[in-house]
């Protein structure tokens, strides 16, 4: 493993003159070499899919690698030549040998969000992570955030490349939302931080659970004094924050408190959020974190008419539980990027009462699924479960220890868990929350929710974004 470096890179203009290399011909990184490119004394851009466009997947889509500007090498340029930056996506782990073996030789390996974090730390950027949650959180981070007439440009790892700002910075505020593999090379901190759930996953992205949590917070550790949102209500948040001298918890205590299906504000009270347009408590605790980040940034309270409705404003990211409407009486729910069982725990109880049939599965990374069992097993009425694959049958196995009475069943594919869920008459919703990530020969999970949607018959129309922790 190459050594992180606590010295400030220098951002973008340190490149200036340089040989850089970078690691990740998707979107992310074709955007950091349009913008590096005519500064650089040489710029190669390699991938492990030279060669085969076919291999991008999710937001590496392959039309954009047959419409690149630039020609993706392989990876083995890094062992025949010198360079003196390699710049990495989130796709490639910071534990791969390669960069390590990058950095032997001479080179600085760091991200675009690295180098982002650092040209504008003067300016007012609101981070948001979490093993769950950060898409919805930034949200409603910039919404709130609008409550106070506040002009907010929202990037990351929700869909728009950070890169993009260099050319929109005129905004107050920026809020961007980084997974797990964006934090880990941070060389400084946000103006404010926001955390939202910490829960093993991805892994093998970051060979083992130390250093996944470690890689999180590590966006915290560069400033003493950073304030940080952290969910009161989880209890490794709690426990692994405890060192962050800027923290304030939220959820079950601080100065906005989950209410009676509300969000309370010290000096404003309870919200009126009748309109809140998002399924389940876990989404108003996101509005906890996003409420109490703006409290940070501001050191101010909101107009109470102006922050309700703008929290109100808010609807679901793109297949985080987001409703795709009715058909012959089923309501069919996209949760195709709950990619651990947290987030599938999340689903389902935020339909507790409705008769679900929940669809689950994908590649196994060896996580702990007795949790989400027991959420199947206590829930009322208790979800008819469909599963697939792998995970599916992990899933499956921890249902099988606790001997739990649900009904459930496997399939062979996605397509036949919709057309068995549907054709049931005492299902009244289907939801899709694999409790896994996409495996790699189905694309990723962009590729699954629109199968989903394709075969239950609704109409696709919305834009992608990015499945990362």
């Amino acid at each position: 493993m190459y050594d992180r470096g606590v010295p400030l890179i220098g951002g973008i203009a340190a490149l200036a003159g340089s040989r850089v290399a970078i690691f990740g011909a998707g979107m992310e990184g074709q955007c950091f070499a349009r913008r590096v490119g005519p500064t650089c004394a040489e710029l190669v851009v390699v991938d492990d899919i030279a060669g085969d466009p076919s291999g991008l997947t999710g937001p590496r889509q392959a039309v954009e690698a047959e419409s690149a500007e630039f020609e993706v090498l392989s990876p083995s340029v890094l062992e025949d030549r010198r360079f003196d930056f390699v710049v990495h996506s989130p796709g490639v782990s910071r534990y791969d040998e390669r960069l390590a073996a990058a950095a032997r030789r001479g080179a600085v390996v760091t991200t675009p969000t690295a180098l982002f974090l650092e040209d504008f730390q003067d300016r007012r950027v609101v981070a948001v992570t979490g093993s769950k949650g950060k898409t919805t959180t930034a949200m409603l981070t910039a919404a709130v955030l609008g409550a106070y007439g506040l002009d907010v440009a929202l990037a990351g790892n929700l869909g728009r490349p950070v890169t993009e700002l260099y050319d929109d910075d005129a905004h107050d505020v920026f809020v961007v939302e980084l997974s797990s593999f964006q934090a880990a090379d941070a060389t400084t901190s946000p103006s404010v931080g926001v955390l939202t759930l910490l829960a093993p996953d991805h892994l093998d992205w970051h060979r083992n659970l130390t250093n996944y949590y470690e890689d999180k917070l590590r966006l915290f550790s560069y400033r003493v004094d950073v304030p940080v949102a952290v969910n009161g209500c989880c209890d490794e948040a709690v426990a692994r924050s405890a060192t962050l001298a800027g923290r304030v918890l939220y959820g079950n205590s601080g100065p906005v408190r989950l209410g009676r299906a509300s969000v309370v504000v010290s000096g404003l009270g309870p919200l009126d959020l009748r309109e809140f347009r998002l399924l389940g408590e876990h989404n108003l605790l996101n509005a906890c974190g996003a409420v109490t980040a703006a409290l940070l940034l501001t050191g101010e309270l909101p107009d109470r008419n102006r922050l309700q409705r703008e929290l109100c404003s808010v609807t679901a990211p793109r297949s985080r539980l987001e409703p795709l409407g009715d058909i012959d009486g089923i309501s069919y729910i996209d949760d195709a990027l709950a990619s651990n069982p947290e987030g599938t725990v999340a689903a389902v109880k935020a339909l507790a009462g409705r008769q679900v049939a929940l669809i689950v599965g994908g590649h196994d990374r060896g996580l702990d699924y007795a949790p989400l069992a027991r959420t199947i097993d206590s829930a009322l009425p208790q979800p008819v479960v469909f599963w697939i694959g792998e995970a599916g049958a992990a899933i499956a196995a921890a249902l099988d220890d606790i001997s739990s009475s649900a009904q459930r069943q496997a399939v062979p594919s996605l397509e036949a868990a919709v057309g068995l869920a549907s054709s049931r008459p005492d299902i009244t919703v289907v939801l899709f929350s694999p409790a896994s990530p996409t495996p790699r020969d189905e694309g990723s999970y962009l590729d699954r929710s629109t199968r989903f949607r394709r075969v239950a018959g609704v109409r696709d129309g919305r834009s992608s974004g990015t499945e990362a922790p």
